[in-house]
């Protein structure tokens, strides 16, 4: 009997202990329930006005209300544990707790779930770029899908395969389907009641509201299930669909733009272009030469794509297209098996794209071997050893025989100077300068003989041509800076017969360099432009002829002579014989000294100007003029003696006789026989004017 008093009041003691604990933990689960329903009816009155006013509610206000749902459904469960102390509020007398979690069951259907689910085909509709719908929030999938955005401020210059922004951003779109696809296979799980774990719902709470969730969750995990309406499974199945296509579309994309740059913007085929180009215009027979500037870009741009090539081929990025298998390449492989992985894409997907690329892959492959074909030698070559594609040993040898060429001083930009058609005459020439510029010859052997040899044959032509350009220029250059202009010398003019020789001879050899470095046009320009050097300088020569009296207007026409007194005295400005054989010694002497001259030039007188007046007056006056100085006889002496022995005789009355007493020597061809025969024509008709009038004398 004591016994069950002890027990009694043991168990009286502890209900009291009981009683006392629960109340105050009651008590504030009390003031959180009261706090819980008025703000449930507070939300609820809020969505109610604003639906009357047909305004929208801010995704952020149900994000935090159904952030603060799944806590409010944890505490229901974590604190009704003590209203067994209170036996009034079991269920068979109180259904409280019940009707609480009714309301919280009926409140996280219409907002948690809800929310959960739009925010998830939100997050859909912003990666794949397909629009909702404004009031359901279902995908609009007839509108189709975005391809997914580049990364910004991202230089691809120099960059890998792996670091193209095509391949970020196919992976990064990766990325995040994958986390739609486990934030959909949660929201799966959570519908199904045998599934349903707190697991899930944090993953689908933290990828839809973007919060962890503390706490259990079992209780909240729980409600999502019972939160659905008897039509979701079938909406429910729609909205996978859509999802399903938005995702499928939106990879397609991004691997569609991969597919382009890696196959059809390739830059290794862009380079193998560059370079097919730059050799078309560079090293092709018959190019057409460049200007300095242009040659030069171009052997630049031929180095720098070398460059890159071997850069990407060392990196191994296209050592898939040395296998026979149709393979892809690794990174492209790699990404279809993470396709492959994601459950809203599947078998279907990944097979969609690797018929695409392959189909892609294909072509890129026959335009990359019909680019590799266009030449004449291998591009490229297969190391086992290491695995990969690399430069040929014709493409290396191009490579670093182009640095060593552009190291070359004679490789330097030249001055660009160009060659007169005509200058002044005399035109003379500094023989230091001229040496310099058939230097470049030497230059010239030195490269055929240690440089060209490094170059592939199948360029060898065109760089040779390229360097013979520049070499020519470079002649031309310094023979434009040997010429000496005659505008430009303050002494008198004078000619030195050995200077002029040496001048000519390294002119010729300028002339012969030229050809030999096929500047056949510039050599034709040099020939030209001393070949009117040559001519002026006979008409300079021949300019004492002109000056003297013999060839004088008042020898070409008498008409000035009135009979009175010799006119052959008063044409040269004499008194008497004696004066006049002075007088033409004098000038005779002054154009056999032009005469010299001129004989020194002659020699130097090519085709082109061997028909000019000047010239064939010069072969014609020159033999007359050494004769004339040797003595022998000739047109010269047979002129001064006409003079000489006409012009004390003659005056108006006597002269037709007197002429007619000295008749002139026929066959004379040279400049001095027709001024004989002209000189005494010109005599007799004013002779014969004068007869024929009746002035009585």
């Amino acid at each position: 009997m004591n016994a069950l008093r002890y027990i009694a009041a043991i168990v009286l003691v502890l209900w009291a202990t009981g009683l006392g604990v629960a109340a105050v933990q009651l008590s504030a689960w009390n003031d959180e329930l009261v706090r819980m329903l008025l703000q449930i009816r507070a939300d609820t009155v809020f969505r109610t006005r604003m639906a009357q006013a047909n305004e929208p509610i801010p995704r952020e206000w149900y994000r935090a209300k159904a952030l603060w749902l799944l806590a409010a459904g944890e505490k229901l469960q974590d604190d009704s544990r003590w209203m067994m102390f209170f036996p009034g509020s079991w269920r068979p007398f109180d259904d409280l707790t019940e009707r609480l979690a009714l309301r919280i069951e009926r409140e996280f259907s219409e907002i948690a779930v809800d929310t959960m689910r739009r925010e998830l085909f939100f997050r859909a509709a912003r990666l794949t770029g397909v629009p909702q719908d404004a009031a359901s929030g279902a995908l609009l999938v007839d509108r189709g899908c975005a391809q997914p955005p580049m990364p910004t401020g991202f230089d691809a210059g120099g960059a890998g395969t792996r670091e193209l922004p095509e391949v970020i951003a196919a992976q990064s779109h990766l990325e995040a389907v994958e986390q739609l696809d486990s934030a959909v296979d949660a929201m799966q799980a959570l519908q199904d009641p045998a599934t349903a774990d707190a697991r899930h719902l944090r993953v689908l709470a933290n990828y839809t509201l973007g919060a962890e969730v503390p706490g259990r969750l079992s209780r909240s995990a729980s409600l999502f299930g019972g939160g659905l309406k008897p039509a979701d499974p079938a909406a429910r199945a729609l909205g996978i669909a859509h999802l399903q296509y938005a995702v499928r579309c939106s990879v397609g994309k991004a691997m569609a733009a991969l597919d382009t740059r890696l196959f059809e913007r390739n830059d290794l085929l862009a380079t193998e272009t560059v370079l097919a180009q730059r050799a078309g215009r560079l090293f092709a027979p018959g190019a057409r030469p460049l200007p300095y500037a242009e040659t030069m870009q171009g052997l630049r741009e031929v180095l720098a794509a070398l460059d890159d090539e071997e850069a990407m081929l060392a990196r191994g990025d296209y050592a898939w297209l040395q296998g026979s298998t149709p393979s892809l390449g690794p990174l492209h492989e790699a990404l279809l098996e993470r396709v492959g992985t994601v459950r809203l894409l599947g078998p279907d997907a990944v097979e969609q794209v690797r018929r695409r690329s392959g189909r892609l892959a294909q072509q890129f492959r026959s335009q990359f071997s019909r680019s590799l074909a266009g030449g004449s030698e291998p591009a490229l070559q297969w190391q086992p050893d290491r695995g990969r594609l690399a430069l040929s040993p014709q493409r290396v040898a191009l490579r670093d025989a182009l640095t060593a060429l552009l190291r070359e001083p004679f490789m330097a930009e030249p001055a660009g100077r160009a060659l007169p058609a005509t200058a002044p005459a005399p035109l003379s020439w500094d023989q230091q300068r001229l040496a310099h510029a058939l230097s470049l010859a030497g230059e010239r052997r030195r490269f055929a003989v240690d440089m060209l040899p490094r170059f592939p044959a199948s360029v060898q032509g065109g760089i040779a041509q390229i360097v013979n350009a520049q070499l020519a220029q470079l002649v031309q250059d310094r023979t434009v800076e040997a010429m000496i202009l005659a505008a430009a010398a303050n002494a008198p003019v004078t000619f030195d017969a050995a200077d002029f020789r040496a001048q000519r001879e390294q002119l010729s050899g300028v002339q012969a360099l030229f050809a030999q470095l096929g500047a056949r046009d510039r050599a034709e320009g040099l020939r030209a432009l001393l070949a009117h050097d040559l001519l002026e300088r006979l008409a300079l020569s021949e300019q004492t002829l002109w000056r003297s009296t013999l060839f004088s207007a008042r020898t070409q026409d008498f008409g000035w002579w009135h009979g009175e007194g010799s006119p052959i005295f008063q044409a040269f400005g004499v008194a008497d014989g004696l004066t006049l054989k002075y007088l033409l010694a004098q000038q005779i002497a002054e154009m056999d000294e032009g005469a010299r001259h001129a004989a020194l030039l002659l020699p130097y007188a090519d085709a082109s100007i061997a028909a000019s007046p000047t010239v064939g007056r010069w072969r014609g006056m020159i033999p007359a003029l050494e004769r004339w100085r040797s003595g022998s006889g000739g047109s010269v002496i047979a002129l001064q003696r006409y003079l000489l022995t006409l012009a004390p005789q003659l005056d108006g009355a006597n002269c037709l006789e007197r002429l007619a007493a000295n008749p002139v020597p026929e066959g004379g061809a040279d400049e001095f026989a027709r001024r004989h025969a002209h000189l005494h024509r010109a005599l007799q008709h004013r002779c014969a004017e004068l007869r024929s009038t009746t002035r009585p004398w």
